[in-house]
C-alpha cells in the first residue's frame, strides 16, 4: 500500500509538470492561430482534466458506488489522459523533427508547410483526438489470437483445443453487451477447454455485473468445462469469500491452489502471487505423475522459473495488458518476467495475454483485447 501511495504522488506530481508544459505549448498554438480563445483556455481545460483524473484514482471507492457519476468520470479522465500523452509524444517529436532541421538546409516551401501545420495548426490536438477516440473503439475491438504447442508427454489424446481469457476487470470497458459478445466468441471457437486467468472482477464491477458475468461465462459449452484463478484485483475488493461465492452455481470451477486430473492431463490454478498465503508450487503438484501432461493457471507471469523449475509443461498467465497504451508497452517489460506471447524455453511452454478488458479505463492502443485460442498438441 505504502508503495502505491509513493507512485500515485509521483504520477500526480508528473501529471502536474505536464500539464503545465501543455499549457504553454497550447497557450502558443492559441496565439499563433490568432484565435479569439483566450490562452487561459487551455490551462483551465487541461487541470480540470487533471482534477477530475485524480478524483477518478482518489476517490474510486467513493465514485463507484454512484453510476451517474462513474460513467462521466471514467470516460473524461480517459479523454483527459488519451490527449495529455499523445499531445505529449507529438510535441516532443514535432520538436526533435524542428531541431534536427535546424542542422540541414531545408527549403523553404518545406519549412513553410511544417510550420502551418505543426508551430501554427491544428495539428497536435486534432491528432492525438484522433488516436484518443481510437483508444476508444480499440478497447472493445475483440480479436482472436492464436498459438500452437506442443508438449513433449505421452497421453491417451492426441490434443486438446483451448481459450484462455483474462483481464476482463467487467464494468470499464466491458459491460453486459460486451459479455454476451465474448461468450459468442468464445462459443465459436468450440473449445474443449475454457481458462479464466484472472481479474474478472475490480473495483469497476457492482454485484448485480459480476454476477451476470459470472453467470454467463460460467454456461459456455465446452467438453472439459471453465475453469479460473484469481487475480490481484479480486483480492483488492477485499472480502474473497463475497467475490468467490459469485462462481457458485454458474459451471464455473475455481482453482485455488490446488490441482486436479482432467482426462489425462493436470490442471492446476494458483492464487494471485500477493496472496501472502499463496502455496509453493511445488507442494500444489504435490503426487502428480510428472511424465503426464501439466498446465498451470497464474494470472501474474512473475513466476515463469518456479513453474519451469517443476515440470510445468504450460503456464497461462495475463495480467500485463502488455502496457495497454503506447508507449507503456515497451516500458511494461522491465516490471514483468515476460510481458506478452509466447515464451519457450526447452520443454516449457509460457503464454502471457494482453487481456480481453482493460484496466481502469476503456482505452487501449498499445495492445490488442483478445481472446487466446491455443491448440495443445500432445505425443500420442
Amino acid at each position: 500500500m505504502k508503495q502505491f501511495i509513493i507512485f500515485l504522488a509521483v504520477s500526480t506530481l508528473l501529471l502536474i509538470l505536464v500539464n503545465i508544459y501543455l499549457s504553454k505549448r497550447y497557450a502558443r498554438l492559441i496565439r499563433n492561430y490568432n484565435s479569439r480563445v483566450s490562452e487561459k483556455a487551455a490551462a483551465y481545460i487541461l487541470f480540470s482534466g487533471l482534477s477530475v483524473f485524480l478524483s477518478s484514482l482518489f476517490f474510486q471507492n467513493w465514485i463507484y458506488r454512484y453510476r451517474l457519476l462513474t460513467l462521466p468520470v471514467r470516460y473524461i479522465s480517459a479523454f483527459y489522459i488519451g490527449m495529455v500523452i499523445y499531445s505529449l509524444l507529438i510535441f516532443l517529436a514535432g520538436d526533435s523533427v524542428a531541431f534536427l532541421g535546424s542542422f540541414f538546409k531545408i527549403p523553404k516551401k518545406i519549412g513553410f508547410v511544417f510550420s502551418r501545420i505543426y508551430a501554427k495548426g491544428l495539428l497536435v490536438p486534432v491528432t492525438a483526438a484522433l488516436i484518443t477516440l481510437y483508444a476508444f473503439y480499440n478497447a472493445v475491438n475483440f480479436k482472436v489470437t492464436n498459438y500452437e504447442i506442443s508438449i513433449d508427454k505421452r497421453s491417451s489424446l492426441e490434443s486438446v483445443e483451448a481459450v484462455m481469457i483474462s483481464d476482463l476487470h467487467v464494468g470499464t470497458s466491458i459491460g453486459k453487451k460486451e459479455i454476451v459478445k465474448i461468450k459468442s466468441m468464445i462459443e465459436d471457437l468450440s473449445p474443449q477447454i475454457v481458462f479464466i486467468c484472472g481479474d474478472l472482477f475490480d473495483h469497476a464491477s457492482n454485484e448485480e455485473i459480476m454476477k451476470s458475468s459470472a453467470e454467463a461465462l460460467g454456461s459456455i459449452r465446452s467438453e472439459y468445462g471453465t475453469y479460473f484463478v484469481t487475480g490481484n484485483h479480486e483480492y483488492y475488493l477485499g472480502n474473497i469469500s463475497k467475490v468467490l461465492s459469485y462462481f457458485e452455481g454458474t459451471g464455473i470451477r475455481v482453482l485455488q491452489d490446488e490441482m486436479i486430473m482432467i482426462d489425462d492431463f493436470y490442471l492446476a490454478g494458483r492464487k494471485d502471487i500477493r496472496e501472502r498465503d499463496r502455496a509453493a508450487l511445488e507442494k500444489i503438484l504435490e503426487g502428480a505423475d510428472k511424465e503426464r501432461p501439466i498446465i498451470v493457471l497464474d494470472h501474474q507471469p512473475n513466476a515463469i522459473d518456479e513453474a519451469a523449475e517443476n515440470g510445468v509443461d504450460l503456464l497461462l498467465s495475463g495480467h500485463t495488458h502488455n502496457g495497454q497504451l503506447f508507449p507503456f508497452n515497451y516500458i511494461v517489460g522491465l516490471a514483468n518476467h515476460t510481458h506478452y506471447g509466447i515464451v519457450e524455453d526447452g520443454t516449457f511452454n509460457a503464454v502471457v495475454s494482453s487481456g480481453i478488458g482493460t484496466w481502469k479505463y476503456p482505452v487501449r492502443t498499445g495492445s490488442s483485447s483478445e481472446i487466446v485460442r491455443i491448440r495443445i498438441n500432445f505425443i500420442k
